[in-house]
């Protein structure tokens, strides 16, 4: 194995334990037994458990990312709110797909860990200001193309949604069930983001 790939293996190993023990759950043993590496390796890419789940939270947003681009920024024949109502739609299934108590790791984090580490804690800041930042373009769009309702504002707006769905996905964990993610897209793009004329 490449050091790259090494690299990558143990990112993608650790994705899987934050996701399903949380950061104090996640031993750094058992993910080297699941990526069939040596600890020495390790400390080769990795200073501690911090800077690990550093680069771990920081792959996990680059490919989030990637999803909002391709959901939300790049097609421009949907509508605003159709591409957002995708974007929600999107995640539903990859939840429903797989094991709804692991949630999302920006939430995972920032309950565990986020208070205690300044490395992490701005990371979460940067990975959720550029989310907020997409939704607001989005939503900015709706706004001139007439679709939100003209008492909502685009930048609060963005903030609020996913305030709301980081609760949904804390409640999606505690229940085992998506059907807080499915009462967050009606309670929302049913009901909050609907212009009435």
């Amino acid at each position: 194995m490449s050091k790259i790939d090494t690299r990558a293996v143990l990112i993608d190993e650790g994705l899987k334990a934050l996701l399903s023990h949380g950061y104090d759950g996640a031993g750094i043993g058992p993910i080297l037994k699941s990526a069939g590496v040596p600890k020495g390796s390790f400390y080769h890419f990795f200073e501690s458990k911090e800077e690990f789940a550093s680069a771990v939270l920081a792959n996990y947003c680059t490919n989030n990312q990637k999803v909002r681009t391709r959901l939300l920024l790049e097609n421009r024949s949907k509508a605003p709110l159709q591409r957002l109502r995708d974007y929600f739609d999107y995640y539903e299934t990859v939840y429903s797909s797989g094991d709804p108590t692991c949630g999302c790791l920006l939430g995972n984090l920032a309950q565990s860990i986020a208070a205690h580490s300044e490395v992490l804690q701005r990371e979460l800041n940067r990975s959720f200001t550029a989310w907020q930042e997409d939704f607001k373009a989005v939503l900015r769009e709706a706004r001139d193309a007439g679709e939100l309702p003209e008492h909502l504002d685009p930048d609060e707006t963005a903030a609020f949604l996913i305030d709301a769905y980081e609760g949904a996905l804390i409640r999606m964990k505690a229940e085992g069930s998506i059907k807080p993610l499915q009462r967050f897209r009606t309670m929302t793009l049913d009901g909050l983001l609907t212009r009435t004329s």
